[in-house]
């Protein structure tokens, strides 16, 4: 058996867990990235609604959107979601420093599932069109008696995009979800 000597053994056990914590920490650190504006914030917050208010506009045909009257708009019906995956778990940010990650929804009804699958299949060719990569997301599972629906989505300037079932009401809704960002709040 293969045995080392009692300093070795004493620098391993002291010196392991300290060389974790200190790569843990740097890691952490930098993947934080740098800290942006607070007008930088809300620019990202604008350009990650518009991309998705943008989506539901190109829809071909148009969707009904849901929970509004005849003539709203994108604007009208956009949802803000909030996500829990952009907080900072270890307490590095300080001296007023946050992170943010705009996320918006927009539910839509479609009179017939023929009807979604042509926007579905209208909005992967204007995707394609622009050069962007489309990734086909499987059919949810759906309630019983209607068949799930699949889904596409894409990025484009770091804003991630898709059209696809809701999770829990099988709705068809567009998403736009932005990059997690960190900025100094306002004060």
């Amino acid at each position: 058996m293969f045995s080392l000597p009692r300093r070795a053994r004493r620098a391993i056990i002291v010196g392991f867990p300290l060389l974790l914590a200190v790569s843990l920490t740097s890691a952490c650190t930098s993947m934080g990235g740098r800290v942006h504006s607070a007008a930088d914030y809300r620019a990202h917050d604008v350009r990650t609604k518009q991309a998705g208010m943008d989506t539901v506009v190109r829809l071909r045909p148009a969707a009904q959107l849901a929970g509004t009257g005849p003539g709203a708009t994108p604007e009208d019906a956009a949802h803000e979601e909030h996500s829990s995956s952009c907080v900072d778990d270890f307490g590095f940010d300080k001296d007023n420093v946050t992170r943010g990650e705009p996320s918006y929804s927009w539910t839509l009804r479609y009179a017939t599932r023929a009807d979604y699958l042509t926007a579905l299949a209208h909005l992967r060719a204007g995707w394609k069109a622009e050069g962007l990569t489309v990734t086909d997301l499987p059919a949810g599972d759906g309630r019983p008696g209607r068949p799930g629906l699949p889904g596409i989505q894409t990025t484009d300037h770091g804003i991630e995009l898709s059209l696809q079932q809701a999770w829990y009401t099988d709705d068809p809704t567009v998403y736009a979800s932005g990059e997690c960002m960190r900025y100094h709040a306002e004060q």
